[in-house]
């Protein structure tokens, strides 16, 4: 197993954890091509009228990601496509996942970020964990707001 492989297993591992100690029912997909790592499922009760209720179970996917801090250790990021064809072309998890589920060796705490947030072009993410050296505040993902 190669050291890609083996960061991409501890974050979904930690991902995974973290789901369970929440209490989460967390579900592994069978076949590597679906392009999510885990899901979780969320069970919803709801009041429809005064005596009525219903109930709905649904199942939200999760692509797990390792971010890496930057150099002046300000920010994490992470890749928010993957390579199709190893070289150029990029892949976005829209429509295959909900959420990526971000774990930073380097803060040892994991993130749900929701994959809408992702340009459709594909990227890095950066979550902040100092502030903008010139005070910036607008459009900043601060990484506590996203910590699970």
């Amino acid at each position: 197993m190669g050291k890609t492989q083996v960061a991409g297993l501890i974050g979904q591992t930690a991902v995974l954890n973290r789901l369970v100690q929440l209490g989460y029912e967390v579900l592994m997909p069978w076949a590597d091509y679906l392009g999510y790592d885990l899901a979780y499922v969320v069970d919803k009760e709801e009041t429809d009228l005064e005596f009525s209720k219903s109930r709905t179970v649904e199942m939200v996917r999760v692509q797990c990601k390792v971010a890496w801090l930057s150099k002046d250790r300000s920010y994490i990021a992470f890749n928010t496509a993957t390579l199709t064809n190893r070289l150029t072309k990029k892949r976005t998890y829209h429509g295959i996942a909900e959420w990526f589920g971000v774990y930073s060796p380097d803060t040892q705490k994991v993130y749900m970020v929701s994959v809408s947030e992702s340009g459709t072009k594909g990227s890095e993410m950066k979550l902040r964990l100092l502030p903008t050296r010139n005070g910036q505040e607008k459009y900043v993902r601060w990484a506590k707001d996203y910590e699970l």
